[in-house]
């Protein structure tokens, strides 16, 4: 597993500017919007912040963290997202992290995601993130053999779903 938490407890600074961006992308497969993965990912990251001497692996720890907070945020209030941005909680996209996809990638990325349910994206999300089924059981609470099933269907449905549309595009003559 990755960013395990050295001994000093001094690199919370780090360990934000290296994951954050990562975080709200993270959020974003498994279905936040991009003000929702904002939200909660500052939330899970002043959280982690509070915690920090106590937290063993933050790079799991902060996804579990913020996973929870939007099913909280959007279970208890649809509102909270437009809320946070009137506030000025909204963070820049001047942080490092993966690189910046365009938009219209990330649209497509995210319209491909759109068509699994909620534990498909989770483990896609998981795993894009470098988990292997059995640290994603061990986050989740699931079994590790209903992670690799939910990992295999949704690996099927996405190829799957960019096989028709290869097809189609063949049939009208249209470039990949």
């Amino acid at each position: 597993m990755q960013h395990r938490r050295g001994p000093d407890g001094n690199e919370f600074d780090r360990f934000f500017r290296s994951d954050y961006r990562k975080l709200i992308g993270f959020l974003r497969f498994i279905g936040a919007t991009k003000e929702e993965a904002e939200d909660s990912a500052s939330a899970a990251m002043i959280y982690a912040l509070e915690c920090w001497a106590e937290i063993t692996h933050p790079f799991a720890w902060v996804r579990k963290a913020a996973e929870r907070h939007f099913l909280r945020s959007t279970a208890r209030d649809l509102d909270a997202p437009k809320r946070a941005l009137k506030g000025g909680w909204a963070v820049g996209a001047g942080l490092p992290g993966h690189e910046v996809p365009s938009r219209a990638d990330e649209e497509a990325v995210l319209a491909l995601m759109r068509n699994l349910g909620y534990k498909q994206r989770q483990v896609i999300a998981y795993t894009y993130d470098g988990f292997n089924p059995s640290e994603i059981a061990e986050i989740t609470g699931d079994l590790p053999a209903t992670v690799r099933s939910n990992l295999r269907s949704a690996r099927a449905k996405l190829t799957s779903i960019l096989q028709e549309s290869r097809a189609t595009a063949d049939t009208h003559g249209e470039e990949e």
